[in-house]
């Protein structure tokens, strides 16, 4: 009796302590966020540079919030990565779906992607991104995304915080 309930208090210890370390990966929606401080800029400055950011950078972006009192700005799009055919990946056009939010607050803005998916063909199902990273065959689309994504915050920051007025 006394071994069968040591069974069962080992199984729920192991059942918990993995469930804890699954948890945190699978609740995680945001995939990159930086904060920038702005120096004496305005909050009405930088999230107008922000949002001439977005509508240059890319045009084709669904627009979801557009707060300039708050200085709330969010925005919904997509990018795509080609991977060339070579000896060891089978290649291939990959599509992911992002949401890129940008908060202004004290001289401050603060830009967050989160909901970073990848989508199969067009408007089909889609997968998180920690999903499709862990197969072996989406690592090189992983890597490339990864850098893309960062490229994508440092462009944005070097279009307001570093703007050059004319």
């Amino acid at each position: 009796m006394s071994k069968s309930i040591l069974i069962v208090v080992l199984a729920c210890m192991i059942g918990s302590a993995h469930a804890h370390s699954i948890l945190p990966a699978m609740n995680s929606k945001i995939a990159y966020s930086e904060t920038v401080d702005c120096g004496s800029v305005s909050l009405i400055d930088i999230f107008r540079r922000a949002r001439l950011w977005v509508s240059q950078s890319a045009p084709d972006n669904k627009t979801l919030v557009d707060d300039k009192e708050t200085g709330d700005f969010v925005t919904q799009g997509h990018i795509t990565i080609t991977i060339p055919r070579s000896e060891n990946n089978a290649g291939g056009v990959y599509r992911f779906g992002y949401v890129l939010s940008v908060e202004c607050a004290n001289r401050k803005y603060r830009a967050s992607l989160a909901n970073v998916e990848y989508q199969e063909g067009n408007g089909g199902r889609t997968m998180p991104l920690e999903a499709f990273s862990q197969k072996n065959e989406n690592k090189a689309a992983a890597a490339e995304l990864d850098a893309k994504l960062k490229a994508l915050l440092a462009d944005l920051q070097t279009n307001v915080k570093d703007y050059k007025p004319f």
